[in-house]
């Protein structure tokens, strides 16, 4: 369990800590110049063998403030220390304003310095923080009387922490790894440290992680979880791990970094929030104010662009998007602070809602339903919120790196969820299964409409069904649909044109002779189908004659048109694109124009056609010199 300290300069804090563990938090010569915390302490007490408390120790100090809100990010408890003699102050209230902002879960209150002052001065300031918690999460935190010198009352406070440490219920995280970095050197023999929170997942020593926003690659080669050697730090420990890897450095990582696993690694400048403006501000916080943005151990100015009505009222919440000065990671749920154009008071926080805003439309009625949907903590009714909204199919990656969700968790919600999943990787989508039936039958309509419109053609192709439907899809989604319709008999294919059942283009007596003697010469196994060249030569047929009638047998269905002068027939084409699904599933790393030749035993010119078509139509990625499947399910 992770405890940090909050309250005015000189309240005793470092005191206080010191008499619970034994150890002096005050590591910096100045500090112990000026007996005042400048910088982060931290000490740790085991009061099992099996249980560890960490105490960060934070500056009070007006102008330490920056400090402070890089230590209590990620905590689990907060200790509100108050001194007797002086009572509530601004820091005391700005503290407390931060603590409850950051939803910190629980605090404790300690009264110092009681042996200086009388009994009824005690009751007094016992009186004034409980009118201060009275407005916050923390109104029926327990308060404690404590001298540190003394060693008064610290048995008590000591007994009430640990009581929550056994009642602490720590979750094995289903997250990727995200670590707040609050402080970096480096040791003789050992390099470089970071130190920081852990705010989700594991990670385990030989591990890799991205310093980000920076996108420097490093290799874990210790790990030290609250002062202790240790093989993994997981969720909620306080850690040290010692970093190796190419520019990184104590100039390469600092704080306000984050060590995060490779799939999280998306730096953002546009972070939509849900914010909370403290009562006891003056004004209201309008569009486009200039402020201070504190998330983790991070600092970074920017503006706040109030998302409805212009402004937010002292004491209420909003709906923003955070337009940063430079690029930061977060996450949804992780929570942040806001204070103002000057660094001189906190006005406000809340909690990420998408990291991931647009640079565009960010107040649009579309993005607001989007943002409220995403907002929901529970990521199933998120998730099906969503994809309500998005009847083309949501890009889940998205969805599952803005909330930190692992495969196995995001499997699992689909799952529970029965969403229709389209394409692979990257782009896969996800549908809820009423939208996809609707696609469905938009799609079954624009057919009837063009064999009604178009009675001369066996039918439409992928792209003219795509984009001939109300509803705008990707080529995955179209093919998807229409492969399903196929495969209930609701639709017929042949080749890359869909048909309604039965329908069919009836060639003339002049057509079908042509067609006899057309078709053996182009359904060819063994070599390259000829170009229309060599087939007007071979058949002794005029040149322009045999292309009007190849035209006219495509829209037919009988042949496929890859390239001006080169036809196949449906057939050959289907074996062809069978060649290519299983090379995809060979070489999943892409293949080659060669590596197909191989496969298919066709001649290079042939095939380079035939590819090109394969990416025109989208059923190919070229990369290079290599292919791919187009994310598509096969």
């Amino acid at each position: 369990m992770i405890v940090a300290t909050a309250g005015h300069v000189d309240h005793g804090k470092t005191e206080l800590i010191k008499a619970l563990t034994g150890v002096d938090t005050d590591r910096l010569p100045e500090e112990k110049a000026r007996g005042l915390s400048i910088d982060l302490g931290f000490a740790y007490q085991n009061p099992t063998p099996d249980t560890v408390v960490g105490y960060v120790d934070v500056p009070g100090h007006e102008k330490f403030v920056r400090n402070m809100l890089a230590g209590v990010g990620g905590i689990d408890l907060g200790l509100l220390v108050v001194a007797a003699d002086d009572g509530v102050m601004p820091q005391t209230r700005e503290h407390c304003a931060i603590l409850d902002l950051l939803a910190i879960e629980d605090c404790l209150v300690a009264i110092s310095k009681v042996d200086t002052v009388s009994e009824s001065r005690v009751l007094e300031v016992h009186e004034q923080i409980e009118s201060l918690l009275a407005q916050t999460r923390f109104v029926n935190s327990e308060v404690f009387y404590v001298s540190a010198p003394k060693q008064q009352g610290t048995a008590a406070l000591k007994t009430a922490i640990e009581l929550r440490l056994r009642a602490q219920d720590r979750a094995v995280s289903s997250a990727h790894f995200r670590l707040a970095v609050d402080r970096c050197f480096s040791l003789k023999g050992i390099g470089l440290v970071a130190t920081g929170t852990v705010f989700a997942g594991e990670i385990g020593i030989d591990d890799q992680v991205i310093v980000s926003p920076r996108g420097l690659s490093a290799r874990v080669r210790g790990i030290r979880a609250h002062d202790q050697p240790a093989t993994v730090a997981r969720r909620g420990d306080r850690c040290a791990l010692n970093l190796v890897g190419r520019g990184v450095s104590e100039a390469g990582v600092q704080r306000g970094d984050w060590l995060v696993d490779e799939v999280l690694h998306q730096p953002t400048d546009r972070i939509d929030v849900e914010l909370r403006v403290l009562s006891s501000e003056e004004r209201s916080l309008k569009h486009w104010t200039p402020v201070h943005v504190h998330h983790g151990a991070s600092h970074i100015t920017g503006r706040v662009a109030v998302l409805a009505g212009g402004s937010i009222e002292p004491g209420d919440s909003g709906l923003v998007q955070l337009v940063l000065d430079e690029p930061t990671t977060a996450a949804h749920a992780e929570r942040l602070v806001i204070r103002d154009q000057s660094a001189r008071r906190t006005v406000a926080g809340g909690r990420v809602i998408d990291p991931f805003s647009p640079k565009r439309g960010r107040a649009r009625p579309q993005r607001l339903a989007w943002l409220e949907a995403i907002a929901e903590d529970d990521p199933a009714t998120a998730l099906k919120g969503l994809t309500h909204i998005a009847p083309g199919g949501l890009v889940v990656t998205q969805f599952a790196r803005s909330r930190n969700i692992k495969a196995e968790a995001l499997e699992s919600l689909v799952s529970a969820l029965s969403l229709v999943r389209v394409g692979k990787g990257a782009e896969e989508r996800m549908l809820e299964p009423a939208n996809f039936a609707a696609i469905q039958d938009q799609l079954m309509n624009f057919v009837t409409e063009f064999h009604g419109r178009r009675g001369d053609q066996l039918g439409a192709n992928l792209n003219e069904c795509r984009f001939g439907i109300e509803q705008r899809v990707t080529g995955d989604v179209a093919e998807q649909a229409l492969r399903a319709l196929v495969e209930d008999g609701r639709l017929g294919r042949r080749g890359q044109v869909f048909h309604l059942p039965g329908h069919e283009i009836r060639l003339s007596p002049q057509d079908k002779t042509l067609w006899s003697t057309v078709e053996p010469e182009l359904a060819v196994e063994d070599r390259s189908p000829p170009s229309l060249q060599q087939a007007a030569e071979t058949l002794g047929v005029d040149k322009s004659r045999l292309e009007s009638f190849m035209k006219r047998a495509a829209k037919a269905g009988l042949v496929v048109q890859i390239a001006r002068y080169r036809f196949i027939t449906v057939e050959t084409f289907d074996k062809l694109r069978t060649v290519v699904e299983r090379l995809a599933v060979d070489h999943l790393d892409g293949f080659s124009v060669a590596q197909f030749r191989d496969a298919s035993g066709l001649g290079r010119n042939f095939v380079i056609d035939l590819l090109e078509h394969f990416d025109r139509v989208g059923f190919t990625e070229r990369i290079g010199n290599i292919r791919k499947l187009r994310g598509r399910s096969t």
